[in-house]
């Protein structure tokens, strides 16, 4: 099982990538993480007037953190439970995949 955590905010995917780590120690689950994996940068390049001088822009971008947990034996059902009882930032996206 692969958890993948993704979210702009660093502070709020470390505080749960540390509960999921708890979580998975205290239950005895094998498993490896969190792996960070590098960050993926966005940039957009606006202009400030539409009429004239072209050469004048703003640059606006985003950073996107991104954590992996690698699961070798899991009960799922205790796993959606401990998700459901926890508070999860609305700013990190949970993805599980097989």
């Amino acid at each position: 099982m692969k958890i993948v955590l993704k979210s702009l905010n660093t502070k709020e995917i470390n505080k749960t990538s540390e509960k999921i780590k708890l979580f998975l120690l205290k239950n005895s689950f094998i498993f490896s993480g969190p792996v960070n994996i590098p960050t993926r940068t966005s940039l957009f390049n606006i202009l400030k007037s539409p009429h004239k001088d072209k050469d004048s822009r703003d640059q606006i971008g985003y950073k996107r953190q991104k954590k992996v947990f690698f699961v070798k034996f899991c009960f799922k059902t205790k796993f959606y439970k401990f998700l459901k009882q926890t508070k999860i930032p609305s700013d990190v996206n949970i993805k599980i995949i097989k």
